[in-house]
């Protein structure tokens, strides 16, 4: 990927001090600037480390929540099928203890199909959505009994032709990513969600967002010129539905990875809800080629009552590193494309604060990304 072999990006970053959204800026007065991982380099101020490993050699780490003291990290298997024509095929989620030994998992709890988006519905209570290609299944698991239930869609396959992906719960209301669309720009939802059955089998969903939604333009620019469709209506015609975040505000971020853009639905499910359409680019790429990333989060507004803040995020490589900082409330971070990256809200910048350097192995595929409050 380009930003791998530009080390400067990474080292020369002191000098970068911007708008980014949520009024962030790259910390400059962390005590240390540094890295444990071989082949790999940091912007100033920012440490990154290997917090675990995937706790076998063939399970690769994707989704990752907090859930109070506990983590939770959806295990996919390699060589996994996506799209549910393996019936036999389970994953893993993995419970780890945040406050005592983390290299050792507490509780493992094995789910069908190809895990993806894993969301906290309550204290006590997780879902874990698989098969993001197609044949959906969605499992939900006691954390207090460590029973489960796994619930399929009424309507399947469902109408966009896909899976669905990850999850968010915002005022009560769980808002899923429908995945792997067949046709993007038609009718059928981007985004949808999603309601139980009293049957305790099935689940419905019904749209949020329609494929061939409008959406307000707010990229400044393209190519390193005004953009010509700024602050005007677009057709998303979204073809990769992704990940999804909440903000502070509570509007609702979905990342269509491939297209490179992430999606703004404020209000969401309502009468008023509106969508604002984001191009990400490099910064150093002055607006050139889109850059597709994999999730987006963004910096809590306080830490733990610990006073701890500091972010995770999962690699292909088996492993889950941990990157620290004098992160600033609001700002956005984003990975993908073998770094993780600050995301400037106002103009789709992407800046790199942790990137590959001689290896590109060394992160070869940064995706599940959280804060960690302590």
């Amino acid at each position: 990927m380009r930003a791998r072999a530009v080390v400067g990006i990474a080292l020369a970053l002191s000098a970068w001090v911007g708008g980014c959204g949520g009024g962030g800026h790259l910390p400059t007065t962390t005590p240390t600037t540094s890295t444990s991982v071989p082949n790999t380099a940091v912007a100033p101020g920012y440490n990154l480390s290997v917090f675990t490993t995937a706790p076998a050699s063939n399970l690769k780490p994707d989704s990752i929540i907090q859930v109070g003291t506990n983590l939770f990290v959806g295990y996919q298997m390699s060589g996994d099928v996506k799209d549910g024509s393996n019936p036999a095929l389970t994953n893993q989620v993995v419970e780890y203890n945040l406050t005592s030994n983390v290299t050792m998992p507490s509780k493992t709890f094995i789910v069908p199909g190809h895990v993806d988006g894993l969301m906290a519905k309550t204290d006590t209570e997780i879902w874990a959505m698989a098969n993001e290609d197609g044949n959906p299944e969605l499992t939900i698991i006691n954390l207090t009994t460590g029973g489960q239930a796994t619930y399929h869609p009424t309507v399947n396959p469902p109408l966009h032709g896909g899976g669905f992906d990850d999850m968010q719960l915002i005022n009560g209301v769980v808002y899923v990513t429908a995945s792997n669309p067949s046709n993007p720009g038609t009718p059928p939802a981007t985004v949808v969600s999603l309601t139980l059955n009293p049957n305790g089998v099935t689940f419905d969903v019904a749209p949020v967002l329609a494929g061939d939604a409008q959406a307000l333009d707010i990229t400044p620019s393209v190519g390193g010129s005004p953009n010509p469709t700024f602050l005007t209506m677009v057709p998303l015609m979204l073809t990769d539905p992704d990940s999804e975040a909440t903000d502070a505000s509570g509007n609702l971020i979905v990342d269509s990875q491939a297209d490179g853009k992430l999606v703004i639905i404020t209000n969401p499910g309502t009468a008023t809800q509106a969508a604002n359409v984001l191009t990400l680019t490099l910064f150093n790429d002055k607006d050139g080629p889109v850059t597709p990333v994999d999730d987006t989060r963004f910096v809590p507004s306080a830490a733990g009552p610990n006073g701890q803040l500091f972010m995770l995020f999962t690699d292909a490589t088996n492993t889950i590193y941990k990157l620290q900082a004098k992160f600033v409330a609001g700002t956005a971070y984003s990975c993908g494309q073998g770094q993780v990256m600050m995301l400037d809200l106002k103009t789709g910048h992407l800046t790199p604060v942790a990137v590959s350097v001689g290896d590109p192995a060394a992160l070869a595929d940064p995706h599940g990304m959280v804060f960690i409050t302590l």
